[in-house]
């Protein structure tokens, strides 16, 4: 179980890294065991066995296994006793494993900076982790099978006549949404140049068998009146992301210091604040903005105000995070320098820190504007304000060209947001 002494390890650590090794592989084999049990056996094998059961002939002696089995994969369910049983099996033996010192948990954790410079000992190292190189390789393809199987990937369905025709109708209704497709010059315009594009592809794909339907819509243009009226609620879109992030600036600044270890280390109640701060940036920010603006919108009702709060709350909590990535990478030479001469913790914070930290602040926060100009249009979906709101309503009326005329003035806001940052981060740095 322990980790050989030819390994490179700070001996301090062998025995906590071993233990660790341990855990994790007692733990990847309880997961495997479910996996298999699971999605192999219960997915894969009682479906090929319940297809024979039910298929005319039936065969025999599957319908009576599924019988004895009480098995129907409609309503069927692991009990929970069952799912801690097959866990319990296969940490046995990830124990097993584990005991040997040479599984792939054992490996992960052994893996450190130090350096060998002995080949015998390279070589030696070499040897004992071939068999979990082969345990690893195991549990990706085993995770790689099961995120197949659970995703229900199907690839023939990309070409099914149906399905086809259904995305080149609903392409070409959002791309007459955009200006200048639907008009027609000397009889010809764009969205009839597109139509013939995607009925000669499909007719390619109908001389493989294929039978997709030829394609006859008819481009309505949106008005410009239209685009005035989607303009202006996207300019209310820009203006709600700049709000959240101007407001979660200095909120995150202040709190990015105490969820700094290298800050908050020196003292019980800084201590107490790191740990305090850190569980509410991990809470908030594994709550999507999406959650925040529908508990917003009930709170203090529909609009732009609640979608500003939803966006500052995930705001405060990325911001937080990031700085305090920044402050905890800073030369700890200057903070050393300053507390040599007796400066306070704030005199040293405000000398030896910020100044450090101010040109990858300003980037974090100029990239999350960026990102919130996006979040802004998508909140507006469940009553955040915003171009989210008549986007989900077009959407529901099944006005295709209007989602894509929407569709189009958000790309052109975030392509240029994207540009735009991109050149201020540049000239930052």
């Amino acid at each position: 179980m322990i980790i050989p002494n030819f390994v490179p390890l700070v001996e301090s650590e062998r025995k906590t890294r071993s233990l660790v090794g341990f855990v994790t592989e007692v733990v990847l084999w309880g997961y495997a065991a479910l996996v298999l049990v699971r999605i192999f056996f219960f997915s894969i094998v009682m479906g090929k066995i319940e297809d024979l059961a039910f298929r005319d002939p039936p065969v025999l002696w599957a319908a009576d296994f599924l019988k004895r089995m009480a098995y129907d994969s409609r309503d069927f369910s692991l009990e929970w006793s069952a799912f801690g049983l097959i866990f319990l099996a296969g940490c046995f033996l990830g124990a097993v494993v584990g005991f040997t010192g040479k599984g792939f948990g054992t490996w992960v954790s052994s893996i450190s900076k130090l350096q060998v410079y002995n080949p015998e000992d390279s070589l030696r190292i070499h040897k004992h982790w071939l068999y979990a190189r082969f345990e690893g390789v195991f549990f990706f393809v085993l995770t790689f099978v099961a995120a197949w199987i659970i995703t229900k990937i199907n690839i023939g369905k990309l070409f099914e006549a149906d399905g086809l025709a259904g995305a080149g109708r609903l392409s070409l209704q959002l791309a007459c949404g955009i200006p200048g497709v639907g008009s027609t010059v000397a009889g010809i315009s764009i969205f009839s140049g597109l139509q013939a594009f995607m009925n000669a592809a499909f007719g390619v794909l109908n001389m493989l068998g294929a039978g997709v339907p030829v394609l006859s819509e008819i481009c309505t243009p949106t008005t410009l009146s239209y685009f005035g009226m989607a303009f202006e609620k996207l300019a209310e879109s820009i203006y709600l992301a700049f709000i959240a992030t101007i407001l979660s600036v200095p909120i995150a600044f202040v709190f990015s210091f105490f969820a700094a270890r290298n800050i908050s280390r020196h003292s019980f109640y800084s201590r107490a604040m790191y740990s305090l701060i850190r569980g509410y940036i991990n809470v908030t920010r594994s709550i999507e903005p999406l959650i925040w603006a529908i508990l917003f919108s009930v709170w203090i009702g529909i609009g732009p105000f609640a979608g500003a709060l939803a966006l500052m709350i995930h705001s405060v909590s990325s911001l937080v995070k990031q700085y305090s990535e920044a402050v905890e990478s800073v030369d700890a030479g200057p903070i050393e320098a300053l507390q040599a001469t007796g400066a306070n913790r704030i005199a040293t914070i405000w000398f030896a820190v910020v100044p450090q930290v101010v040109l990858p602040f300003l980037s974090f926060t100029i990239y999350r504007w960026d990102i919130n100009v996006r979040m802004a249009t998508v909140i507006g979906l469940v009553g955040g304000g915003g171009i989210g709101g008549i986007l989900i309503q077009e959407q529901g009326l099944a006005h295709w060209p209007a989602v894509g005329s929407i569709a189009f003035l958000i790309f052109l806001v975030v392509w240029g947001m994207d540009f735009l940052s991109a050149r201020i981060r540049e000239a930052i740095h």
